[in-house]
């Protein structure tokens, strides 16, 4: 191996680890920039400077700064939601901006103070989404007021008002400047399933031409969205209106298209592919790019707040049966036949599915109740209900992540507050803000998100110099405050430096315009590389958690998920009652969450990982496994409707064997032991099954194979994982 090799010496795994972190900052997601959200936040945060411009209120910094942190934590969703943490956030900021303001004098009291200001900001992680904004931004502007300090508690007061006033300016431009659509939202979440359908649909067509197994990890993400959205906008309430029914049984069905979907792909891929007939395939790729077209057109349709054209629905299996009626079909074996005609019943039950949802869609503008037949589901939560006081005692727990975080953040940021004043460092208040920007729960998090603060801090500060040379005036630079705040929320959802790139022109302008030193670009990122440096720092020294030691507590769950579900099915087997198939859609969607979450824990380790490649494939290959496992699961489930099914007693050898099994590789993950034997599966062929049934508990065992070796090696050749 050459010396120059990457992986040939330890030495340069840092450096390999700062590579992929400048590659993940560079990196853009899939997705359009957010022009309307840009456009909020451009007024938001320049109107307040264009009200003291002409007023001369003397606040329009503290205006300008609650509008734009207002913008930010404006993440969507139903309007109640989007009012109460804009609210939230300008409440706790005006609190904040006045008690910096009163303790900034004070050097040692301000120390103690940030670290209780810093801990509950922490804390606010706890809340999900709404939380970390509302605790991020009120301390960044606690931050900012710390940083000037002033005499009079009566001006403290003053700097709060301004922070009121401008928090409520954001919500006003926010939720009242744009017309009040109560259901937009809800909308949205529920055409963005569709999409991912489509999307989905369009992946198993290509997968029948490729081999290549699509990946449902988009429309899983999409409905917990839609539930979530759906569920907010239903408590808000005091009864379900017509179009709410409409939009909850779209989502409802659309789950029940995945589903079906979902299934389609165990069944082809049961196909071994020396007995694929490639007309039938091609019959097969047709019409589910038919059903993925149609599926962008209910999007469409649910999106389109205006009358939408009724959607049609012409297609069926009856495409792939014709196929295997040709006389070049006939010399196909039982079993070939059985996982075909199962296809064709899919694609059947797929069409139906996506007729009600047409039908649906035709009088979701009117808002017409539901006819008799279609009626609505109970709005599932995204997470059961939970006593009040359960999340604080959580969070509080020794072991907590959040709490862990919090005391991190608390100390880092008390630290740069110190340091700051122990140096008299100029403008150092932005290495404090960055620190706190930068700071995530986990170290590869924060290791990306430092790449991502400094790379767009150098890009931003070398625009500001060039700018600054021409614009000087301050009807100039009010315009590039606008053009900068907008475009820097815009890409904000796609990167993260992008979005630091438009900001500092934007907010270094602004701020030392008055001054006419536009030399303060290049301390603006000398101080934003202190920052960076002292999160990484704060990261390291202060109770890191690698993601390693987090990640077999996802992989048991997401086993324990998979046998839950397996368990359900074999339950329900004989049962083709609406009431079991709402049971085994509950049970699969609890494994897709538990698979995303799985996922998410790989993302991390990934960025934190910087061993060889091969020390994380375990763990890639048992989420692959655990999908298609579901998958095959979700394939023996459906076809109880395809013919006389066998009661759910004769699967229980089977059933008995593989549930033991998944219940032991789970434990042997967060056991730190390799998990016992396999042994001999039960005799497929002395079950009194079908041979449809027989090829998908086959298919089943294979798999559970695969999963066994991927908990082996996971456990006997990698010491990464040690809990």
């Amino acid at each position: 191996m050459s010396a120059l090799d990457p992986g040939s010496t330890a030495g340069l795994r840092p450096v390999r680890r700062a590579w992929r972190d400048v590659q993940s900052a560079t990196t853009f997601k899939a997705g359009r920039p957010g022009w309307a959200a840009g456009l909020r936040a451009s007024i938001a945060t320049v109107a307040p400077l264009l009200l003291d411009h002409f007023l001369h209120t003397g606040g329009g910094t503290w205006m300008s700064l609650a509008g734009f942190s207002g913008s930010l934590a404006d993440k969507g969703g139903p309007y109640r939601t989007r009012a109460a943490v804009i609210a939230s956030l300008t409440l706790v900021g005006a609190a904040t901006a006045a008690s910096g303001a009163l303790i900034g004098s004070h050097s040692i009291a301000a120390v103690l103070f940030t670290l209780l200001v810093a801990t509950a900001a922490g804390l606010g992680r706890a809340c999900g989404t709404a939380g970390t904004s509302v605790g991020v931004s009120a301390l960044t502007i606690y931050v900012i007021s710390l940083a000037d300090p002033v005499p009079i508690p009566g001006d403290a007061l003053v700097r709060a008002a301004f922070v009121l006033v401008g928090g409520a300016w954001a919500m006003l431009v926010a939720l009242v400047l744009w017309p009040l659509r109560p259901y937009r939202p809800a909308r949205l979440a529920v055409a963005a399933v569709y999409s991912a359908v489509a999307d989905y649909a369009e992946d198993v067509a290509a997968w029948t031409r490729s081999g290549q197994v699509p990946v449902a990890v988009r429309v899983r993400t999409a409905l917990e969205a839609a539930r979530a959205t759906l569920a907010t906008l239903r408590r808000g309430r005091p009864g379900e209106s017509g179009r709410g029914a409409r939009l909850l049984v779209l989502m409802a069905t659309a789950d029940q298209l995945f589903g079906h979907l979902f299934g389609l792909t165990d069944v082809l891929e049961s196909i071994p592919r020396d007995r694929r007939r490639p007309k039938a395939d091609e019959a097969l790729a047709e019409t589910l790019a038919h059903m993925a077209s149609t599926a962008r057109a209910l999007a469409a349709a649910v999106e389109e707040e205006r009358q939408a054209r009724p959607v049609p629905v012409g297609w069926r299996g009856d495409r792939l049966r014709e196929r295997l009626a040709e006389p070049a079909a006939l010399a196909l074996d039982a079993e070939t036949d059985a996982h075909y005609d199962q296809a064709a019943a899919l694609l059947d039950r797929v069409a139906q599915y996506a007729a009600v949802a047409a039908g649906l869609t035709a009088g979701l503008n009117s808002g017409a109740a539901l006819p008799p037949l279609e009626r609505p589901q109970e709005v599932e939560d995204p997470e059961p209900p939970l006593p009040w006081l359960a999340p604080l005692r959580a969070v509080l727990a020794p072991d907590s992540l959040v709490l862990r975080y919090a005391l991190r953040l608390a100390i880092v940021t008390a630290a740069a507050v110190a340091l700051v004043d122990a140096f008299a460092l100029r403008r150092g208040y932005w290495m404090t803000l960055t620190a706190v920007l930068i700071l995530q729960p986990s170290l590869g998090a924060t290791s990306v998100r430092a790449a991502q603060r400094v790379l767009g801090t150098v890009i931003g500060g070398a625009l500001t110099a060039g700018l600054a040379a021409f614009f000087h005036t301050p009807t100039a630079i009010l315009v590039l405050a606008f053009v900068g705040s907008g475009v820097s929320v815009a890409l904000l959802p796609l990167n993260y430096t992008a979005f630091s790139v438009f900001l500092t022109p934007t907010f270094v302008l602004l701020a030392e315009a008055s001054a006419g030193d536009w030399h303060l670009a290049g301390l603006r990122i000398m101080n934003t590389a202190l920052g960076g440096a002292l999160a990484l720092a704060g990261n390291r020294l202060l109770w890191p958690v690698p993601e390693a030691r987090r990640t077999p507590v996802y992989l048991q769950a997401m086993l324990l998920a998979v046998r839950a579900y397996f368990d359900e099915v074999v339950r329900r087997f004989g049962d083709r009652s609406q009431q079991a198939s709402d049971a085994l859609r509950a049970a699969r969607r609890r494994v897709g969450v538990a698979v995303l979450n799985a996922e998410e824990s790989l993302q991390r380790l990934l960025d934190e990982h910087s061993g060889a490649a091969e020390e994380v494939t375990p763990v890639m290959t048992l989420i692959t496994y655990a999908r298609r496992f579901t998958a095959s699961a979700a394939a023996l489930a459906l076809s109880r409707h395809s013919a006389e099914p066998p009661s759910a007693e004769a699967l229980l050898p089977f059933s008995a064997f593989v549930s033991g099994a998944l219940e032991d590789m789970a434990a042997a993950i967060v056991g730190s032991r390799p998990p016992a034997p396999l042994g001999e599966l039960p005799e497929l062929d002395a079950l009194a099954v079908s041979p449809l049934v027989r090829g998908r508990l086959s298919r089943l065992a294979r798999q559970l194979r695969t999963l066994h070796d991927a908990v082996l090696r996971l456990r006997l050749e990698n010491s990464t994982f040690s809990l």
